[in-house]
């Protein structure tokens, strides 16, 4: 492979690398897709609000059911995908704690022997200066880490008691009833959900490409 092949497609580490990112891929498909049952989700709600205005309470019904089924399928796809970014996260973070092994053995041989030809004064406060700065480092590795829950500081309590009584705040306190005169309200589509969805497929196949030709180059 000539320089300029080198230079796009790099080779990667090994099998480990080409699991993670083939499995990497893979979540952020399951992450479009969570993302395009949530949208058809909501207009399957909204259309439910709709048909109750209309006075189609049977219609209603039958939206509210697509919007469970939706939010079943995004529920579905997003635990798969913590699922599989859990075990990501494993993989990852024992590779570097034996890339962490693999570094410390290299210092202790180092450490050996710079104390043969160091005085034991010297040695001293090179050991007391390494504990300082490993301690500075724990300290700002907890810093870093944080807690999310904390830092995030979410809570979804009030979005919950919105979700309950939306409809009837929409509706002033009771069900609404069927407009008399005027145009009725219209229905939202989720055609555009379907291009969304084309989208996301053929971004996936430009990439099995991608990685196919890079395959071929090596």
């Amino acid at each position: 492979m000539g320089k300029l092949g080198k230079k796009l497609f790099p080779r990667k580490g090994g099998s480990q690398d080409k699991l993670i990112t083939t499995v990497k891929r893979y979540t952020r498909q399951l992450g479009l897709r969570a993302k395009a049952h949530q949208k058809r989700s909501e207009v399957a709600r909204q259309n439910a609000k709709i048909a109750l205005q209309r006075g189609e309470k049977a219609r209603a019904k039958n939206y509210l059911i697509q919007y469970k089924n939706y939010q079943a399928k995004v529920d579905r796809a997003t635990n798969i995908r913590a699922k599989f970014e859990r075990q990501i996260e494993a993989i990852e973070e024992g590779s570097a704690i034996a890339q962490s092994g693999n570094f410390m053995a290299k210092m202790r041989d180092e450490l050996k022997s710079i104390a043969t030809k160091a005085s034991p004064v010297k040695i001293a406060e090179v050991a007391e200066d390494s504990e300082m700065y490993v301690s500075e480092i724990e300290e700002a590795g907890d810093i870093l880490a944080g807690d999310p829950e904390i830092d995030l500081g979410i809570d979804v309590t009030s979005e919950l008691n919105q979700l309950e009584t939306e409809i009837l705040l929409d509706a002033s306190g009771s069900m609404p009833t069927v407009p008399t005169g005027g145009e009725m309200p219209q229905y939202i589509s989720d055609v555009d959900l379907d291009f969304e969805a084309e989208e996301a497929t053929s971004k996936a196949k430009l990439e099995e490409e991608i990685e196919k030709l890079r395959k071929e180059l090596e």
